[in-house]
């Protein structure tokens, strides 16, 4: 397991122990202090994961046209759009690629959401530190 995913469980079981036993307002502010450091850590894994996605996408799009051109070159008559989509949908190495990118928007998805529940564990721990908790 890496660091990165090491630190996501850990700051988990944080969320989960401040509502099953409390939290001191001491233990609040450096909770916020750490929320606030998974933010920076997130945001360079989303800068990664988002170039991971976009170079996929390009070489997606590179592939396929790639086996447009090879549809189109091979046939006598030239198949349908939609004759050619299918073939081109159907290709193994296409399909193959096609999945690399979706796993990788996924990825980049879900540390987004990430990102997401760390800003708000920040926010929710300042408050508690500040003694604004009203709950």
């Amino acid at each position: 397991m890496s660091a990165f995913n090491t630190m996501c469980e850990t700051l988990e079981k944080e969320i989960e122990e401040s509502y099953l036993e409390g939290v001191t307002a001491d233990k609040a502010e450096k909770l916020a202090g750490q929320f606030l450091h998974a933010q920076l850590r997130v945001s360079a894994e989303l800068r990664k994961a988002d170039l991971d996605s976009r170079m996929r996408k390009s070489g997606l799009k590179a592939l396929r046209a790639g086996v447009y051109t090879d549809v189109c070159t091979k046939n006598e008559k030239k198949p349908t759009e939609a004759g050619i989509a299918a073939i081109i949908d159907c290709h193994e190495v296409v399909q193959a690629e096609q999945d690399r990118f979706d796993n990788a928007e996924v990825s980049r998805d879900d540390l987004e959401r990430y990102y997401n529940i760390f800003q708000a564990a920040h926010v929710h721990f300042r408050t508690i530190a500040k003694g604004q908790f009203g709950g």
